[in-house]
């Protein structure tokens, strides 16, 4: 809902750069009809292949060819499911984020639509338009430093400790606004998820932080910052120096890095 109210009052248009971006990584091959049907699943969803056929132009066995074939490339997901007081199961359809990103990138439905639906799936209700769409620029360059971290994207906080775990890297791969408000995007998020699953573990180390900072602690007690607010410093995606006198080491050792040593 707040994203909504927010595309409302600044209309957001996704660009064409962007678009053919997510061409570029999501390898679909696309037909007018398999557009469409993903169109009317992401208005729609989650839906039964039946009630897609019975209120679009398409024949039944169309539906579950096409179906058939986005399940394959990993677009939408089935969820079966008893019916009640009847001795047989349902099975209805959603989009999963590859196939709303696929939507975006062919504009199969208005951007405000997909956009929303991937605040809901991404659980990043709360967060203005704008730090969604810069979330979405990233994750070309981050395909470019592995194609493996594709798999990643259904999982938002995965998503976000891929960012963080990759700053150095997206760093020389975008601009330095781009990236800035990426890893704050990122930090934000999982400090948010660190209040409600506490501490979150990553690449063998362990992810601290809370509204003031977020850091990464090694094993070895290395200390990676991806943000710091407690002074006038404003660090952002750079190392700590375990002997120096910073106030944030006082604040790791409060938090938990002495489970570390």
């Amino acid at each position: 809902m707040a994203l909504m109210k927010s595309l409302a009052l600044n209309p957001v248009l996704v660009d064409d750069k962007l678009r053919l971006r997510l061409r570029r990584i999501i390898h679909v091959e696309v037909d007018d009809s398999m557009i469409d049907l993903l169109a009317y699943i992401v208005l729609h969803e989650p839906i039964t292949l039946y009630r897609i056929s019975k209120n679009t132009k398409y024949a039944i066995s169309t539906v579950y060819k096409k179906a058939k074939k986005m399940m394959y490339y990993g677009l939408i997901k089935p969820h079966t499911y008893d019916v009640e007081d009847c001795d047989r199961e349902k099975t209805i359809y959603e989009t999963t984020v590859t196939g709303l990103l696929l939507c975006l990138a062919y504009k199969c439905v208005d951007d405000e639509a997909v956009l929303n639906r991937l605040c809901h799936k991404w659980q990043m209700r709360s967060y203005c338009c704008q730090r969604l769409l810069k979330t979405l620029y990233v994750l070309p360059a981050l395909l470019e430093i592995d194609s493996n971290n594709m798999r990643v994207i259904e999982e938002p906080r995965a998503l976000m400790v891929m960012i963080l775990n990759n700053a150095e890297k997206l760093r020389r791969l975008m601009n330095e606004d781009l990236f800035r408000e990426a890893i704050n995007t990122a930090t934000h998020y999982l400090v948010s998820r660190l209040f409600l699953d506490g501490q979150i573990v990553t690449k063998s180390s362990l992810l601290l932080g809370n509204e003031k900072f977020v850091v990464n602690v090694s094993l070895d007690g290395d200390v990676y910052i991806y943000m710091c607010k407690l002074c006038s410093k404003q660090c952002t995606a750079t190392n700590l120096a375990i002997n120096s006198q910073c106030t944030l080491l006082h604040e790791i050792k409060k938090i938990g890095w002495s489970t570390l040593r």
